[in-house]
C-alpha cells in the first residue's frame, strides 16, 4: 500500500499548520528560489534513482526520497514563508505533492523492478497518481467540508468533526478506492468459484471480488479493504494471477481473509481514532502543562513583547516526532504482526503453508525485493522463514496469537488510562496556568516600562486573572505613583474582585480619592462613588455619583445611561438610610 506516502503527507500538513507564520522574501525572490529548488530536486532524484544498481537498491532509494521531499518542503515553509501567503492547508498537499509528482516521473524513467518496467514515464506517473489519489482526495474533501461546517455551525470542536470524518472514511473509503483506482469485477471462472467457496467456508463476506488494474495490472499484489461487508472488497492484480498457480492464489486469498477474521481493519481504524483523541486531549494537555511549569517564561517573550517563535517550533517538532513514533514504530509493530497473523491464518485454514510460501518466494524472485526492509511488513525473507518455523512447530502459531492479543489489551488499557486522566484533569485550569506563566515572562520583559506594565495589567484583568492584575498594577504604581488610571483600575479591582479575599475597600477608597484628585473624569468619579458606598458612606456615594453623571454629560460620554442608573441607585440607597 502507500503507508509511507500517507505518513510523510501527514508530517507535511503538521509542518504547514504548526510552524510559526513568517513572512518570506519578496514574491519575485520567493518564486525564483522555488523554481531553483525544484531544479535541484529533479537533479537529486535523477542522481539517486539512475545510479541504483538493482531493484532492491532502487526501492530503498525511492522510499528514502520521501524524507528528502519533506526536507525540501521544509524550505518552503520555514525559509520561503509560503504558509503566510497561502494559509489554507490544501496548499500544503499541492506543494508537497509536486515533489512526489516529479519523483514519480523520474522513477518511471529508471525503474529497476522487473514487473514494473515497460511503462513510459507518463504512464508510470499517471499510475502513481491514481494509486495515491484515494488517500489524498478524502483528506482534501474532509478539510474543506469541516471548514464549511464550522462556518455554518460555529463552536463544533475539531476533534468531533475529524472523528466523524474518520468513521465515515473507514466505512466508505473502500467504495471510493475501487472507483478511483482502475478496477473491474473479477470475471466468472472456476477460480472465482473456488475463491468464493473458500470465503464461505471461513465465514468472510465481501461486497465483491475485483481485479486490481493499478500500474496497468503489473503490480504483484492483493489486498482487502473495508470494515463492513457491503463495502468490503477483495482486490487481486492481473500480474499476481499471471505469476501464481491456483493453489498459491487461494493461499493469498486466505492471507487476506485472515485480516478480516482477526479484525485487523477494525483495529487500524481504532488506531487512527485513538491517535486523534490522544493528539487533541493528551498532547495538548501535556503541552499546556509544560508551558505552565516552564521555569524561565521570560524566554518565551522577545524584547518587543511579542511571543518568540521557538516554542511553536518546538511544538511542531514534537508533533512530528509523535507522528513518526506512533505510526512508524507503534502502529508499525502491530501492522507487521497483523501481516504475520494473516500468513498464519492461511496455514491454519488451508492446513499447510506450502501455497503461501511458494507465492511469497515467486514474488520475491520476480521483484528482487526478498530482503527489502519494511516497517509495516516484515521482509519477504522473514515472512517465509517464520512460516517454515510455524509449520514445524504448531505451538509457535498459538504463541503469536496470544502475545499479539496481550499487546492489544495493553494498548487499550494505556489509551483509556491516558484519555481518562485527560478527561478528569481541569483543562481550563491548565490553560489559565499556562497563560499566567507566559504573562510572567511579559511582565519580566516589561520591568521599568510603566505603560507596558499597565497594558499587561489591563489584559490580565480582561482575562479574569485578578490576582496577577493586582500584582502588576502595584508594580505600575511603584514606578509612577501619580498615574490616575493605574490608581483607578487598581481601586476598581479591589472593590469588585470575584474572589472576596482579594477585595480591600478601605485601600480602594484611598486610591480612588488620589485618582480623582489627579484626574476627575466620569469613570474615575464612578469608582470613587463605589468606594464610598462599600465603605458605608452612602451620602458621599450619592454626591459623587451625581458628579460622575455631570462630568459624563460634559464629556458627551456614550455610556450616559450607565451613569444615570448608577446615580439613581446610589441616591436611592442614601435616601433609604435616612
Amino acid at each position: 500500500m502507500f503507508y509511507d506516502e500517507i505518513i510523510y503527507l501527514f508530517l507535511a500538513l503538521i509542518l504547514w499548520g504548526a510552524w510559526p507564520r513568517k513572512v518570506g522574501p519578496p514574491a519575485l525572490v520567493t518564486a525564483s528560489i522555488f523554481l531553483l529548488k525544484d531544479l535541484v530536486w529533479l537533479l537529486l532524484v535523477r542522481q539517486r534513482l539512475a545510479t541504483a544498481l538493482d531493484a532492491l537498491e532502487f526501492a530503498v532509494r525511492q522510499r528514502a526520497l520521501l524524507r528528502w521531499a519533506l526536507l525540501f518542503f521544509f524550505v518552503d515553509v520555514a525559509m520561503l514563508g509560503l504558509p503566510s501567503r497561502l494559509p489554507h492547508e490544501v496548499w500544503a498537499i499541492f506543494l508537497y505533492g509536486q515533489y512526489l509528482l516529479l519523483a514519480w516521473y523520474m522513477a518511471g524513467r529508471y525503474e529497476k523492478r522487473q514487473h514494473l518496467t515497460g511503462l513510459s514515464p507518463g504512464r508510470y506517473l499517471l499510475s502513481q497518481i491514481r494509486f495515491f489519489s484515494p488517500a489524498v482526495f478524502p483528506w482534501v474533501a474532509a478539510s474543506l467540508g469541516i471548514e464549511l461546517i464550522q462556518r455554518c455551525v460555529p463552536g463544533l470542536p475539531d476533534y468531533f468533526l475529524w472523528t466523524l470524518g474518520l468513521i465515515l472514511l473507514g466505512i466508505f473509503f473502500p467504495y471510493l478506492a475501487v472507483k478511483l483506482w482502475p478496477t473491474r469485477s473479477f470475471p466468472t471462472s472456476s477460480l472465482r468459484t473456488e475463491i468464493e467457496a473458500y470465503l464461505r467456508r471461513v465465514g468472510v463476506r465481501l461486497g465483491d471480488i475485483r481485479l486490481w488494474l493499478a500500474f496497468e495490472g503489473k503490480l504483484l499484489t492483493a489486498g482487502v479493504l473495508g470494515v463492513l461487508p457491503p463495502f468490503r472488497y477483495l482486490l487481486i492484480s492481473p500480474g499476481l494471477l499471471a505469476t501464481l498457480n491456483e493453489e498459491e492464489i487461494l493461499s493469498v486469498v486466505a492471507h487476506e481473509a485472515g485480516h478480516v477474521k482477526h479484525r485487523h481493519l477494525w483495529w487500524l481504524l481504532f488506531f487512527l481514532l485513538a491517535f486523534l483523541f490522544l493528539l487533541y486531549w493528551v498532547l495538548e494537555s501535556a503541552w499546556l502543562l509544560f508551558i505552565s511549569l516552564f521555569p524561565y517564561p521570560k524566554l518565551f517573550v522577545s524584547s518587543d513583547f511579542h511571543l518568540r517563535v521557538w516554542p511553536e517550533i518546538i511544538l511542531a517538532l514534537i508533533l512530528g516526532g509523535v507522528v513518526i513514533f506512533y505510526f512508524r514504530y507503534f502502529i508499525g509493530y502491530f501492522l507487521r504482526n497483523f501481516e504475520r497473523q494473516a500468513d498464519l491464518f492461511a496455514l491454519e485454514s488451508l492446513g499447510s503453508a506450502r501455497g503461501i510460501i511458494a507465492a511469497l518466494e515467486k514474488i520475491a524472485a520476480i521483484s528482487g525485493l526478498q530482503e527489502a526492509p519494511s516497517w509495516h511488513h516484515y521482509s519477504l525473507a522473514e515472512r517465509i522463514s517464520f512460516l517454515h518455523a510455524a509449520s514445524a512447530d504448531p505451538l509457535l502459531v498459538q504463541k503469536h496469537h496470544v502475545a499479539l492479543s496481550r499487546r492489544k489489551r495493553i494498548f487499550l488499557l494505556v489509551v483509556f488510562v491516558l484519555l481518562g486522566l485527560a478527561a478528569l484533569g481541569d483543562h481550563n485550569f491548565l490553560k489559565e496556568r499556562a497563560l499566567r506563566n507566559m504573562l510572567r515572562g511579559v511582565e519580566a520583559r516589561a520591568e521599568g516600562q510603566p505603560e507596558v506594565l499597565q497594558a499587561l495589567a489591563d489584559y490580565l484583568l480582561s482575562q479574569g486573572l485578578e490576582k496577577e492584575a493586582i500584582s502588576v498594577y502595584e508594580k505600575v504604581l511603584t514606578g509612577d505613583p501619580r498615574d490616575p488610571w493605574a490608581l483607578n483600575n487598581l481601586a476598581w479591582l479591589l472593590l469588585t474582585a470575584k474572589k472576596p479575599s482579594l477585595r480591600h475597600p478601605r485601600r480602594a477608597l484611598e486610591l480612588a480619592r488620589e485618582a480623582v484628585r489627579l484626574k476627575p473624569s466620569a469613570a474615575i468619579l464612578d469608582t470613587l462613588a463605589e468606594a464610598y458606598y462599600q465603605n458605608g458612606d452612602r451620602n458621599q456615594a450619592c454626591a459623587t455619583a451625581r458628579k460622575a453623571l455631570s462630568r459624563a454629560r460634559r464629556e458627551k460620554s456614550r455610556h450616559l445611561n450607565y451613569y444615570l442608573k448608577r446615580e439613581k441607585a446610589f441616591c436611592r440607597h442614601a435616601s433609604a438610610s435616612l
